[in-house]
């Protein structure tokens, strides 16, 4: 008899230890995951398997079994549901949203086989949120419902319970017909929180009722209150309790509403507000935020990073020396000290071409790697970089429109690239010291990124300098205003902005409008273009006769303006050898004809 125990005992002991040390399955495992963010690939050949619609996770989850279960990332699910057995669950409460557009129910079970359980999701802008029948037996726990007709709607579902969520500015919160165990929850700015045609519901216990038109038929129940249960901000939908909220261990030790219990999200709401602002003197940044007034925020941490260079691409705050750990849940502010600010000097801008308004000039850029902002000249004199005129503007994009000029005078323009540090900086509120990251348990996510220079800035080399002048623009086939056009090909081939047109206005501003023989020739043509215009465009069928006669100007324009210096030399040359032997060879013939000699 003692050596059977003495095995036994033995057994046990393995048995136990084996327990300690074999590996556990998690519940993770047996997840099937709804991502509608479009940030990341989302697709059922994923390991867990991902979809788009919590609908198709939900039906997903069924196919493979009763051990599965649908987590549900943030974001904005419109859909109606149907509930087929098993648990829903959202990551994160307050971002996670189930929206109805404002009619239709959001969730339905019909049958006790279409039981399960509602996690940490919210319910919002439909006519039910959600509505259980026929014996539908579901757990509804750490949601919030706000801005429904009927939050749920339960109908000889007596199984049903209800915990731990927040029904806030509803229509009805809860109309049933049995007495369900509803408990845990806050009811606030609802026009009646409670409906039931019991006369004594005894499952009614442990909720607070606050501003509600009617808090309804409350029966036996224990442990209700009657106060304001002190949430975080109701504007932005932040439903945790401040310190001092008598919903805090209310409910049997635990809080009341939707981040109470077991089975609440442990993320903290984002954090707002948030500032970064430069030192010069001490080369430091002071990041200020909204401080959080939830009672279960400990700290913040303070991410910070700087890109290397280019548009910022939105993850600077994660790529340095971070995150700070600020303790205290009622701080507010922190300063960066010590920080590097050294860039590189960028290089040169490069203008493509420019576009003439009415008044003004449309100018662009080739973009500098490196360059946070670009700084644009513009004179009615010719400048270099020795002698810069006073005009100028600092912009953060590679075009600009200079605005306020005097048509038909001619501007001078040039930019140079300028680049800066910038620190990114975020900030997160946590629950926990223990966890570092973002959007996870005891930590929120990102709150939303703010950029801070830091150092000296370094200018680049100045751009060569381009010329051009306003002129007032007419549409085709208005040609009253006689501003400096090219009348004729405007006329011919339709529009100002025609290639054609613009390689010969082109060559007018490079090779006309630069010497006085030219100049004369332009004011001749502005005082006669616009008759031969006009008559052109009385009569179009001469149109593809002037567009062909345009032609080889046009090609002598392209090559004159687009072909580069030497290839035009050299092409020149070959030309003008080819006339003189066609010239020389005439010339021969001609004496030979005549009797001559060479």
């Amino acid at each position: 008899m003692k050596l059977i125990k003495t095995k036994q005992l033995v057994l046990t002991a393995v048995l136990i230890l084996l327990s300690v040390i074999a590996p556990k399955v998690t519940v993770a495992a047996d997840e099937i995951i709804a991502d509608n963010s479009g940030t990341t690939s989302c697709t059922s050949s994923d390991t867990p398997p991902c979809y788009t619609t919590i609908q198709a996770a939900i039906d997903a989850a069924v196919a493979k079994g009763t051990t599965y279960s649908v987590r549900v990332e943030p974001g904005t699910y419109s859909e109606n549901l149907t509930m087929k057995g098993v648990t829903v669950r959202g990551r994160e409460t307050a971002r996670t949203i189930l929206s109805g557009g404002g009619s239709g129910t959001l969730v339905t079970a019909t049958t006790g086989t279409n039981s399960g359980s509602i996690y940490n999701l919210t319910f919002a802008n439909a006519s039910i949120g959600i509505n259980a029948s026929n014996s539908a037996s579901l757990t509804i726990k750490n949601n919030i419902f706000r801005g429904l007709t009927t939050a749920v709607s339960l109908a000889a579902s007596s199984s049903t319970s209800i915990t731990n969520n927040v029904f806030y500015s509803n229509g009805t919160g809860i109309t049933t017909d049995s007495d369900n165990a509803i408990a845990n929850n806050i009811f606030m700015s609802n026009t009646t929180a409670i409906s039931t045609n019991q006369t004594n519901p005894g499952g009614i216990t442990y909720n607070d009722f606050y501003l509600n038109a009617s808090d309804g038929t409350l029966g036996s129940g224990t442990g209700n209150i009657f106060d304001n249960p002190t949430f975080v901000d109701t504007a932005s939908c932040d439903f945790h309790l401040q310190t001092g909220s008598l919903c805090i261990n209310a409910a049997s030790g635990i809080d009341m509403g939707a981040y109470g219990g077991t089975d609440t999200d442990t993320i903290p709401f984002m954090v707002a507000g948030v500032t970064a602002t430069l030192d010069t003197a001490t080369n430091s940044i002071t990041v200020s935020w909204n401080q959080t007034l939830d009672h279960n925020v400990i700290g913040y941490r303070v991410y910070y990073g700087q890109t290397s260079g280019g548009p910022y691409d939105g993850t600077g705050a994660t790529e340095g020396d971070s995150p700070i750990t600020v303790t205290g849940s009622t701080e507010s502010s922190f300063t960066l000290s010590g920080l590097t600010a050294t860039v590189i000097t960028p290089g040169t801008p490069e203008f493509y071409q420019t576009s003439p308004l009415n008044e003004a000039l449309d100018l662009s850029w080739s973009a500098v790697e490196g360059a946070t902002m670009y700084k644009v000249y513009w004179s009615t004199s010719s400048f270099d970089s020795s002698s810069l005129p006073a005009d100028s503007v600092e912009v953060d994009t590679t075009s600009y429109r200079l605005t306020g000029l005097t048509n038909g005078t001619t501007y001078y323009f040039a930019v140079a690239a300028i680049a800066q540090a910038s620190y990114y900086v975020a900030v997160t509120a946590i629950y926990s010291d223990t966890n570092t990251t973002p959007g996870t348990s005891n930590e929120s996510d990102y709150s939303a990124e703010v950029a801070a220079s830091a150092g000296d800035a370094q200018t680049g080399p100045l751009s060569a300098v381009g010329h051009d002048y306003p002129e007032t623009l007419v549409a085709y086939p208005d040609l009253e205003s006689q501003g400096p056009h090219c009348f004729i090909a405007t006329a011919a081939f339709g529009y100002y902005s025609a290639p054609e047109v613009q390689a010969l206005r082109a060559f007018r501003d490079h090779y006309l409008l630069t010497n006085s023989a030219g100049a004369a020739f332009v004011r001749w043509y502005y005082e006669h273009g616009p008759v031969a215009a006009a008559y052109i465009n009385a009569h179009p069928a001469y149109k593809p006769l002037v567009r062909a006669a345009l032609m080889p100007a046009v090609g002598a324009a392209l090559f004159m303006t687009k072909t580069p210096f030497f290839i035009r030399i050299v092409i020149v040359l070959l030309f003008l050898m080819i006339a003189l032997m066609s010239a020389y060879r005439s010339f021969k013939k001609k004496l030979s004809g005549s009797g001559g000699a060479l």
